[in-house]
């Protein structure tokens, strides 16, 4: 009896805390080679039926720690409607904390990692959103990086 009462519990909670969220796209696009070159983004297509909530937005990073040794990976983001009403900003992925600690969760020597970009964005219309997104380090092709993850979700006010 325990038992089910717990699990009912637990279950509960767990519709609770998701409750007010919707993903909305979370799409992971892989390197080849596990190289991503300066001027080659990563675009994803992102529908927003409604403008009248707040979104969040994340970035996913897996990658070889034994290849690649960066503090953080600066981005370039654009995303736009449509084709119309180019936005940007740069955002970068913190790969280690203030101690030089590996964030996020290592496996052997494979390390993913995530961080919200944007957290309160809300869209002037609804429509498709292309998302397109570049490293923007001094190197033309950085290696190591396995795959990027952009996720989407929307958050009730």
């Amino acid at each position: 009896m325990k038992r089910t009462t717990l699990t009912l519990l637990t279950l509960s909670l767990l519709l609770l805390a998701s409750c007010g969220k919707k993903v909305v796209l979370d799409e992971t696009h892989n390197f080849k080679d596990e190289t991503w070159m300066r001027f080659e983004p990563e675009n994803f297509s992102v529908p927003i039926e409604n403008n009248d909530h707040i979104y969040r937005v994340c970035v996913t990073l897996h990658y070889d720690t034994s290849r690649l040794d960066y503090k953080s990976l600066p981005l370039v983001v654009n995303y736009f409607v449509d084709s119309m009403e180019l936005h940007n900003f740069m955002p970068e992925i913190r790969l280690r904390d203030r101690n030089g600690k590996l964030r996020g969760e290592v496996y052997d020597h494979y390390c993913t990692v995530s961080d919200t970009i944007d957290r309160y964005r809300l869209y002037n219309r609804p429509g498709t959103y292309t998302y397109s997104i570049k490293q923007r380090t001094s190197k033309y092709s950085i290696s190591g990086l396995t795959s990027i993850t952009l996720k989407v979700e929307r958050v009730e006010k």
